[in-house]
């Protein structure tokens, strides 16, 4: 078995955590071989978790879309795949090169892993959503993972719409609540984004750097995955029961201890306290389109939490923030599975189409 995975790098890591996992699922468990290609925060998460990238990435070679098919990357991954010709190639993030890929090599397995806002967005510009529904339309998969389904669009082939894939290092936790401790994730998402978006992250920040001064016998984590936030908000650290980290972080870091998480409203990140059954406050927060999302995320994420997990507005008062916090400590910390994660259909729906490209060599 051969897989390459191709995964957009920034702003966050949202389409990179993902594929990895999966890649590394067939890797561990059927011995694949495999390729795998991002770049910015990508590529740093990629080598965390052991691979290792051979090219440079200038800023030359992508587009506020993904990668640019006909830039010196973009050429460079047409000719790996030429030379590896893999099995299945799997995709999230990157339009361009997927319908590049299915005009270059028409029999090549594709699957596209998709956000359920990259295939229904009713925020985005209309002519928007139809080219990009009609790029990913080109693979012969599409697994679309988030906290709500979708029905297949006409033009899709083989549609799967399931909950989030996460980590397998998330699926081994077991929360043990055991410490005061309190963790804001600010997560990956502002390498490459609008300053807009990074000035509120810092802002969320510097709120959880305040607690510091109220639950004095607790710690407060805040894991900014960017240098740049990190800088901003360390000048403002002035409790020693303060712990500000500027790099990506094993998720053990803040999830095997804490008694509550405050996060933005990514959907790795609340999909991963909801398995864990973490009580957390979700800060919906972003630029014009991301903000939406988010928004839509916390929603459907507060109704399907049993109320341990809240969502605020991202411009609350401190003194308010406190309250909702002091509320959220007094919930009962116990594990309650009461969300599956959709890890095991995605495996199960790429082992077919896996199965059906081995039969159609034959």
């Amino acid at each position: 078995m051969k897989i390459a995975g191709i995964f957009r790098g920034f702003p966050g890591l949202g389409r990179v955590v993902s594929g990895v996992e999966l890649i590394t699922h067939f890797k561990d468990h059927f011995n694949a071989d495999i390729q795998v290609y991002s770049y910015l925060q990508g590529e740093k998460y990629l080598n965390q978790k052991g691979f290792t990238t051979n090219h440079s990435v200038s800023e030359h070679d992508f587009s506020s879309i993904g990668i640019i098919p006909v830039s010196a990357y973009g050429e460079y991954i047409f000719n790996q795949i030429e030379d590896f010709n893999p099995d299945i190639v799997i995709i999230d993030g990157e339009p361009l090169i997927l319908q590049s890929l299915r005009v270059v090599y028409p029999n090549l397995k594709i699957v596209a892993l998709l956000n359920p806002f990259d295939v229904h967005n009713p925020y985005n510009q209309s002519s928007s959503s139809l080219i990009f529904n009609d790029m990913y339309s080109k693979a012969n998969l599409a697994i679309v993972h988030g906290f709500w389904k979708l029905e297949k669009p006409y033009k899709y082939n083989e549609f799967l719409s399931i909950n989030t894939i996460i980590r397998k290092e998330v699926l081994s936790i077991n929360p043990t609540f055991s410490k005061n401790k309190i963790c804001c994730i600010l997560g990956g998402g502002t390498v490459n984004s609008k300053i807009e978006f990074q000035d509120k992250s810092i802002a969320i920040a510097y709120k959880c750097v305040q607690l510091a001064d109220v639950f004095r016998d607790f710690e407060i984590h805040i894991f900014c995955s960017n240098k740049q936030i990190y800088n901003e908000v360390i000048k403002n650290k002035k409790q020693s029961n303060t712990f500000i980290h500027a790099n990506i972080e094993d998720c053990n870091e803040y999830y095997s201890d804490s008694k509550l998480i405050i996060a933005r409203a990514g959907r790795n990140t609340i999909s991963e306290v909801l398995y864990l059954g973490i009580p957390t406050i979700v800060i919906p927060t972003g630029c014009k389109f991301r903000s939406k999302e988010q928004k839509t995320n916390a929603e459907i994420i507060e109704k399907i939490s049993s109320n341990k997990i809240i969502n605020i507005n991202e411009d609350i008062d401190i003194n308010e923030l406190i309250n909702q916090c002091k509320m959220m400590l007094k919930i009962e910390n116990q594990i309650s599975a009461i969300w599956v994660p959709g890890n095991d259909q995605a495996i199960e729906l790429i082992l077919k189409l896996y199965n059906l490209a081995i039969n159609e060599t034959k």
